[in-house]
């Protein structure tokens, strides 16, 4: 990409468009450290380590009876490795009213509950639960790290949709996007991006955690190379964010650092104001989908937009692109 034409409060997270440790004190070092700029969308597919209860019967339900709970991740049945909703349903469905032993993980703890189906009307067994194997989306690629062959997104994690946990990760890609529409945000209304995914695998995702998504590359962009700031460079004033709100091609616009707080255990380092009218006429300033978009303050990659104010949608956060580098690398 040609050198960017300008060098230039509830908040919601998950500015991601969803369809479906404590951190070492240890600084990267980000002196000379280049990266490939982003500012790309992408197309996600993602698939959970087992499957995740997302609500429960509460009508007396085998679910409820046997103990089971929102966000449980359900990891084996009767013994066999649960990989997704048809395996589960399959073993339910084929239980003849017998109990299923099932092993969960809650809060990073296996325990063992055992459920008894029931069968309704002319119906087949059920377990009065819903569950979940897999999310898809859309959101912006952050940076490439040609040295490494990785490469980092989101700026924050991707969590169900309904419970809000961070997705326990089996395996997913990233695939090329092309951006076709947006619905404009306004106060108390977030807007958001629609896209459709092409067959161009960007990536291979290896880690979703509270700071970003990261993996392996395959193929990347012609985008400018840039270098990373050090978190001492940050500073309150001008900048700018890139970001893809039509098409395939990013684009630049004028953002104001309103504030600082540089803090290894949290993803919330600064504060973003979207000054650019163009960006503000057309989207209302930051939205669904935007997540992961560059901030560029010295000609240096300062961080990622990673939220918005849902009461002010021209303010955002920012995560600073050293804590995104820390938890890729010490994850």
């Amino acid at each position: 990409m040609q050198r960017l034409k300008k060098s230039k409060i509830v908040a919601l997270i998950l500015i991601f468009v969803l369809t479906l440790s404590v951190i070492e004190t240890s600084a990267v070092s980000s002196q000379n450290k280049k990266v490939i700029l982003g500012g790309t969308p992408f197309g996600l597919k993602i698939f959970t380590n087992g499957v995740i209860i997302i609500e429960i019967d509460e009508n007396n339900s085998p679910a409820q009876k046997a103990g089971l709970k929102v966000n449980d991740i359900i990891i084996k049945a009767n013994d066999n490795t649960i990989s997704n909703n048809e395996q589960l349903k399959e073993i339910i469905e084929n239980s003849d009213g017998e109990a299923i032993k099932l092993s969960l993980l809650r809060d990073e703890t296996v325990i063992t509950k055992s459920i008894v189906p029931i069968k309704l009307d002319n119906m087949n067994y059920v377990a009065g639960m819903w569950i979940r194997d897999s999310t898809a989306g859309i959101g912006t690629v952050t940076y490439f790290d040609y040295e490494t062959k990785t490469f980092g997104a989101l700026g924050h994690g991707i969590c169900d949709k309904d419970t809000k946990m961070l997705l326990p990760l089996k395996n997913g890609e990233i695939l090329g996007a092309t951006i076709s529409n947006y619905s404009k945000g306004s106060d108390g209304a977030i807007g958001w991006l629609n896209g459709y995914f092409d067959n161009t695998k960007i990536g291979k995702i290896t880690m979703n955690n509270d700071y970003g998504i990261y993996g392996n590359y395959e193929s990347t962009t012609n985008n400018q190379i840039i270098e990373v700031a050090g978190d001492d460079e940050i500073n309150k004033g001008k900048a700018y964010i890139v970001s893809t709100i039509s098409g395939t091609t990013p684009k630049a616009y004028d953002v104001e650092i309103t504030d600082v707080n540089i803090n290894k255990n949290s993803g919330q380092n600064m504060i973003i104001k979207v000054t650019d009218e163009e960006l503000i006429n057309a989207t209302g300033g930051i939205i669904q989908g935007m997540s992961g978009s560059p901030i560029i303050q010295n000609d240096k990659l300062v961080g990622a937009v990673t939220h918005v104010f849902i009461n002010s949608p021209e303010k955002g956060y920012g995560i600073s692109i050293n804590n995104m580098l820390r938890q890729f690398q010490n994850g």
